[in-house]
């Protein structure tokens, strides 16, 4: 996942670079590449939601949670991955529909479906769902494993 998230974000340097070079220094913009920059923008970001929350990173709330109370850390950290599986599970079934809207519309330039670019929002639902229930089944070993010993 990392990976292609990697790749994606420099191909989208790279397109936005030529757009830059084209449009200012050879004064012929690439017709093309604000769609594609638009495009692997939305996977790019959606995918990053994805790796937030395989890596439970971006959602700001490890810093706030260690400063809590113990007793109210636990029902936080039991909280949050419920309320992240719901927006999830929005993204799906939303995205679902976005998807249907849009299966008809097309890239001027690129000839492309408008699909390719909302399919990000379920993809990133569904990766974000099933790290979530990784997360959570290594968390449970690791009670399980911890109450064994103790």
């Amino acid at each position: 996942m990392e990976v292609t998230a990697a790749i994606l974000v420099v191909a989208l340097a790279i397109i936005v670079f030529l757009q830059v070079f084209n449009r200012f220094v050879l004064k012929t913009p690439l017709a093309w590449s604000e769609e594609l920059a638009m495009l692997l923008f939305q996977w790019v970001s959606f995918l990053g939601a994805a790796i937030g929350v395989k890596r439970w990173r971006h959602f700001g709330i490890e810093l706030v949670v260690k400063m809590l109370p113990e007793k109210m850390r636990r029902r936080v950290e039991l909280i949050v991955p419920i309320i992240v599986g719901m927006v999830a599970l929005v993204m799906i079934t939303e995205g679902i529909e976005v998807l249907s809207f849009n299966r008809n519309r097309f890239y001027s330039s690129m000839g492309l479906s408008y699909i390719w670019p909302y399919l990000a929002i379920p993809v990133s639902g569904c990766l974000m769902i099933f790290y979530l229930i990784v997360q959570e089944i290594h968390r449970w070993k690791k009670k399980e494993g911890g109450s064994a010993q103790s």
